[in-house]
């Protein structure tokens, strides 16, 4: 498989068009139409793994067709969509959107202290009926 197929297959299960593709990998329409016509036959590492970054296709797989097609630290589709929708918000709707990722990861850590906690007590009320 060439390159230009990797990256027409790239689009296609993305279902992403060319410019869509260049915005977000920062890169000129132009080439990208040139990677997708085989007029460029190969990329640099930092594309390839820029690739890897925003679409989760392994970066040696897009540069050499070897090894495995989807990183192993691939995002996930749902991932790759919020990551696309950031990229597009002011810096201040980006600040808010990470203080509200902090504020739900503290209060997971509590839920599971709580559940921890209840755990214990629940072991040691076994444990106080068993000796009785």
């Amino acid at each position: 498989m060439t390159l230009a197929e990797r990256i027409k297959l790239i689009l296609r299960e993305r279902h992403t068009k060319q410019v869509q593709f260049a915005r977000a990998l920062g890169i000129s329409s132009n080439y990208t139409n040139l990677l997708v016509n085989g007029k460029k036959e190969n990329i640099s590492d930092t594309l390839a793994k820029l690739i890897e970054e925003t679409y989760g296709y392994s970066a040696q797989w897009v540069k050499h067709g070897t090894g495995t097609m989807v990183s192993p630290l691939a995002p996930s589709a749902v991932k790759l969509e919020f990551i696309r929708k950031v990229r597009r918000m002011p810096d201040k709707d980006v600040a808010a959107l990470l203080a509200f990722a902090d504020a739900l990861e503290n209060v997971k850590k509590c839920l599971e202290a709580a559940e921890g906690d209840s755990d214990s007590d629940e072991q040691g009320l076994a444990e106080d009926a068993a000796e009785n």
